[in-house]
């Protein structure tokens, strides 16, 4: 069974009101498929997750749109990518190919990145779980596959 699992932990300071709010925090994935696994974070601003969950209940997906953000920063003036989820038709019935890439923060060359299916439904439980992860209502938000 494959699947990638979002947390998110946000600032102090966004509970903390005598505090200047940081609307960054950290957004940890983990992926797990068949072959590959792993596990990685990077600071990310909340409002972005939540974006990324609210554009899932788009129907159909695309491949000329396929649902994808990543995140990462510069070094030495270059674009690296800590983290990076995208989500595309992976054939005509329905199924849909979920794209993880995952880079080491101390390290961007060491980095997994992997795929595995899933589908509709599942997809749309995930959205509500990033919801309800934004809302700190669970401590996780799974997105369930295969392959």
């Amino acid at each position: 069974m494959s699947h990638l699992i979002f947390r998110y932990r946000y600032d102090e300071s966004f509970f903390d009101h005598r505090q200047t709010r940081d609307d960054f925090g950290r957004l940890t994935l983990s992926v797990v498929t068949d072959s590959f696994s792993g596990t990685g974070g990077f600071w990310v601003q909340w409002q972005d997750v939540r974006r990324f969950g609210d554009r899932l209940s788009r129907f159909p997906i695309t491949s000329d749109e396929p649902v994808a953000e990543n995140w990462g920063g510069t070094i030495d003036d270059v674009y690296c990518l800590a983290l990076g989820v995208e989500i595309a038709p992976a054939n005509k019935t329905g199924d849909l190919r979920v794209k993880v890439e995952i880079a080491d923060e101390a390290d961007p060359e060491r980095r997994v990145c992997t795929w595995f299916l899933t589908n509709y439904p599942d997809l749309d439980a995930f959205r509500r779980s990033i919801a309800n992860l934004m809302d700190r209502k669970v401590d996780e938000a799974i997105l369930r596959g295969r392959g």
